[in-house]
């Protein structure tokens, strides 16, 4: 009885974990304002679960993010800003009677699909390596195009995922905090691939 008692305990602990996880993000994200502050801080939690093992969720979120506020504001704030602004740009011109729409439908494709590339990386290696700034994106930019199978594997995820909220909004919702945990953990393989092929480069501290 004990032993049973045990095993559900270690399968119920994990998904409770995962739930008031990502009820936290959606309460951190209620001020709009600070979602990117929020999703900075859930996945800094799920990076801990993983790299030590720790599964504190409350203490961890809000240590997170007093922690990350500042780079959650200003620069996950940016790119989520600029993911919408592209997506505006990309309906309107779709709507756009011109001789020049299959171009500026191809230079703003283009220039989507490297934000969304970049932005793959941009979260992971804010929580990761702790970067921030100009040397947070120019990181960002090295880690993704320098394993581009993983960002894309990433990508396609967040785009099956979009497709969910296309759906239904309110299940997007409170599947975040699941598209996080793959998220984190494509990036964290893909940077200890990164840190064995060129250890000087992609080192941890």
């Amino acid at each position: 009885m004990n032993v049973w008692n045990g095993k559900t305990v270690g399968m119920i602990r994990p998904v409770t974990n995962f739930l008031i996880l990502n009820v936290l993000w959606i309460i951190g994200c209620l001020p709009i304002i600070t979602v990117g502050p929020s999703t900075v801080a859930a996945l800094a939690v799920l990076r801990e679960w993983q790299i030590s093992g720790n599964d504190s969720v409350f203490r961890s979120f809000f240590r997170l993010f007093q922690l990350h506020f500042k780079q959650g504001l200003l620069i996950g704030n940016g790119w989520i800003m600029g993911v919408v602004l592209f997506t505006i740009d990309l309906l309107f011109v779709l709507h756009l009677q011109s001789d020049w729409k299959i171009w500026i439908l191809s230079l703003i494709g283009t220039v989507f699909l490297l934000w969304l590339l970049v932005g793959t990386a941009l979260f992971p290696c804010l929580v990761h390596y702790q970067k921030s700034g100009l040397s947070l994106i120019k990181w960002s930019f090295i880690s993704a195009f320098s394993d581009l199978q993983s960002a894309c594997a990433i990508l396609l995820f967040w785009l099956a995922s979009a497709l969910l909220f296309w759906i239904s909004p309110v299940l997007m919702l409170f599947s975040f905090i699941l598209i996080s945990y793959v998220t984190i953990r494509f990036s964290l393989s893909s940077f200890e691939r990164l840190e064995q092929r060129a250890p000087a480069r992609f080192q941890h501290y």
